[in-house]
């Protein structure tokens, strides 16, 4: 963030808000404090400033703090107005319709991938999917994007991220993650073999902006493995997602 034209007091308040943003199983001040590295004064005076608004609220029973009523409704309405989902939504949805497949279409921003449409699938929804924004080294929409950056540019990422292991299955070697993001390359998308989630695998193809060919996201088919094995997923949709993938590349370049 450049300083001299942003402000940090703001910066510093929308940290907050996005640690309820990728998972709301609620915090302490002290573990909020924590996670944005801030000392709990100050981010008391943040958390009962979005208390009294409306954007978190307290558990009195637990302590925990949580998304508030305003919070949740200002995302619905966000996303309900959203140009771009609204643009995009019937793809999806005709997606879902004729092969009852799990979609997510994420958007990358910085290092992270954020999670900006999904339509569950009746044997996905067990399952705690990324809601928010994630690492995309361990997601199908995230690979998907990092196997078609640029080169320059996918070995910058590649060098700041931390490969930690969601399942025994994710990918932590660098080098290995390279020579899998090479092969998603060649065979033209992605795929995750229960690398974020046990029993959940998924294939991605990735989103470019049309008006400058830069990969700006990804898209993914997700299931389990008691409904396909990964060749089989591979075969039966890789192609119907790579169709789904040129369809959101023109709402996404809007």
């Amino acid at each position: 963030m450049k300083k001299d034209n942003a402000s940090e007091t703001l910066a510093k308040g929308l940290r907050i808000l996005d640690i309820f943003g990728v998972e709301d199983a609620g915090f302490t001040l002290s573990q909020i404090a924590s996670r944005v590295d801030l000392n709990k004064t100050s981010v008391y005076r943040y958390v009962n400033t979005y208390r009294e608004l409306g954007y978190l609220r307290r558990d009195e029973r637990t302590g925990l703090y949580h998304l508030g009523v305003r919070a949740l409704s200002l995302a619905y309405s966000i996303m309900e107005k959203s140009l771009m989902v609204q643009q995009m939504r019937p793809f999806v949805e005709e997606t879902f319709r004729k092969h009852d497949v799990h979609v997510d279409v994420g958007l990358l921003e910085g290092d992270a991938i954020y999670l900006i449409y999904r339509h569950e699938s009746r044997d996905t929804k067990v399952f705690r999917s990324f809601s928010y924004s994630s690492d995309p080294y361990y997601l199908a929409t995230g690979k998907a994007a990092m196997a078609f950056m640029d080169p320059e540019e996918l070995s910058r990422l590649v060098d700041r991220l931390v490969l930690v292991p969601k399942t025994e299955k994710t990918i932590t070697d660098k080098r290995a993650l390279m020579a899998d993001l090479s092969e998603a390359r060649e065979r033209g998308y992605a795929v995750n073999n229960e690398e974020f989630v046990p029993g959940l695998i998924a294939i991605g193809a990735p989103l470019y902006s049309l008006r400058n060919g830069r990969v700006v996201g990804g898209v993914s088919f997700d299931s389990t493995t008691d409904q396909y094995s990964v060749k089989e997923f591979e075969d039966r949709f890789a192609g119907y997602l790579v169709e789904l993938a040129k369809k959101i590349s023109a709402v996404v370049s809007l």
